[in-house]
């Protein structure tokens, strides 16, 4: 067990209690580090001291990412709520096995870590990928879902087929021998620099910090397994919800964001007609780090007027 930073990437996690200053106005949060043993492997989870609210937050990162994804919010989602944030199954510092990955497959995880921890409903919160595991809960444990948050979600069911590169791709990553030697030209710091700076808007946003932040799971043997999942099945990363989504929600989208552009609001309003919306302008997709302090006053708005009642 450790205590955590959370405004800066650790290199190593350190044990003993470390305070963190996150954006301007918001207090001191220690984090506390620990690992969840679930029946694929372990799962690294970041948790606050319990709020006495009793309301509660999982986060959920993207493609690639990990738990360090979020340090800039917790501290101010840790005002009204105790907040977790997991590693999903194959990323960050959880292990990394060979199953078959799936949206489903790490809402089994967000389940049973409820499970695990005596959570009856909690907030979720999902950044790409994991807004795509985000609404797939909400749709299939709606009983479990207080709110909804969904950042720069992907998942919503493309309109034409898959283009030449894809195809290709996923014929690369059905191959073991394709797949190992594409992984390890695809798995360098240089790549995942470039795959930054699509996802940034601000290239001063790209520390030498944040692209080892990155790199660092992908030197995990099992990290291919993971990382090529969606191309491998790309069916099973989609969003299926044919009885709607009910929770409250709240569509945050980086105004720049060129991965997913905010064109896609669109369609996701048409899958939640209920929700609410806020495009943060001058941000790339990764709104929750590139610009916290709009993201964090816009989601604290929404949840104290909508899930909390605090409004």
């Amino acid at each position: 067990m450790s205590a955590l930073l959370v405004d800066d990437f650790p290199a190593e996690a350190t044990t003993g209690t470390a305070s963190a200053d996150a954006t301007e106005g918001t207090a001191t949060v220690v984090v506390t580090e620990t690992f969840w043993h679930w029946r694929h492997g372990r799962i690294r989870v970041w948790e606050t001291d319990p709020h006495p609210s009793g309301h509660a937050i999982v986060l959920l990162h993207g493609y690639g990412a990990m738990v360090e994804h979020w340090r800039r919010n917790i501290p101010a989602l840790a005002a009204d709520a105790t907040v977790y944030a997991l590693d999903l199954l194959g990323f960050g510092k959880s292990d990394m096995p060979d199953v078959h990955y799936s949206a489903r497959l790490w809402g089994e995880q967000v389940r049973d870590f409820l499970d695990a921890r005596r959570l009856e409903k909690v907030t979720l919160f999902g950044h790409s990928m994991g807004g795509l595991v985000a609404a797939q809960f909400a749709h299939d444990h709606a009983e479990r879902t207080a709110g909804l948050v969904l950042v720069d979600p992907s998942g919503y069911p493309p309109r034409t087929p898959p283009d030449a590169l894809f195809r290709i791709l996923r014929f690369a990553a059905e191959n073991p021998l394709l797949r190992d030697v594409s992984y390890w030209l695809f798995a360098t710091p240089d790549i995942a620099r470039q795959g930054l700076t699509s996802a940034y808007f601000n290239p001063a946003a790209i520390t030498p910090d944040l692209v080892e932040a990155f790199v660092a799971p992908l030197r995990q043997p099992g990290a291919k397994y993971s990382y090529l999942a969606v191309a491998r099945r790309p069916d099973d990363f989609f969003v299926k919800a044919p009885n709607g989504i009910h929770a409250p929600t709240l569509l945050v989208w980086g105004g720049r964001d060129r991965l997913l552009p905010p064109r896609l609001l669109k369609p996701f309003r048409e899958l939640i007609p209920h929700a609410e919306s806020v495009v943060i302008p001058d941000t790339g997709h990764c709104p929750q780090d590139e610009t916290p302090a709009a993201f964090n006053l816009s989601v604290q708005r929404f949840l104290r007027m909508n899930v909390f009642d605090l409004g």
